[in-house]
């Protein structure tokens, strides 16, 4: 579960941004990386496809570096395709549809049972807590790179 602490503040930094927000870094603009993030939750939720090509390497050794060791995430780090904009990652609706569907889906994530959630496609079978892990990093990251 992420805590409703880290929710909020995630709420508040997502309400930050504008539709025209400039990236520190990275090709995607603010309404793709929203679009972005709520693919990788939509994954965990069995919301949209995603072919699951983790292996143990993935889920034993490089899911704990990246996630637990790494202060933050790389940027560049590579990313599954489902998840990707300009490979099958979902057209991006605009701004505020995915600023507000983005913030609702990190609740409807803290409601889920953990054992209806789906594998990660590059990291395999995650417990909820390691999905709520990695979705904090990740959505970290992309706040960061906008700058809020």
């Amino acid at each position: 579960m992420i805590a409703i602490e880290k929710v909020q503040e995630f709420e508040r930094r997502i309400d930050a941004l504008e539709p025209d927000t400039k990236a520190k870094w990275g090709k995607m603009n603010a309404t793709q990386m929203l679009t972005h993030m709520n693919d990788a939750i939509r994954i965990g939720l069995g919301m949209k496809a995603a072919e699951d090509k983790s292996n143990w390497v993935m889920n034993k050794l490089a899911y704990p570096i990246v996630v637990k060791l790494f202060p933050a995430f790389p940027r560049n780090l590579l990313t599954a395709p489902e998840m990707k904009q300009g490979k099958l990652g979902s057209t991006p609706r605009d701004f505020y549809t995915e600023a507000e569907f983005l913030k609702k889906m990190l609740e409807v994530f803290n409601e889920r049972e953990g054992d209806k959630l789906k594998p990660h496609p590059l990291f395999g079978k995650l417990s909820k807590q390691q999905w709520a892990d990695l979705l904090v990093k990740h959505l970290e990251h992309h706040l960061q790179q906008f700058g809020v």
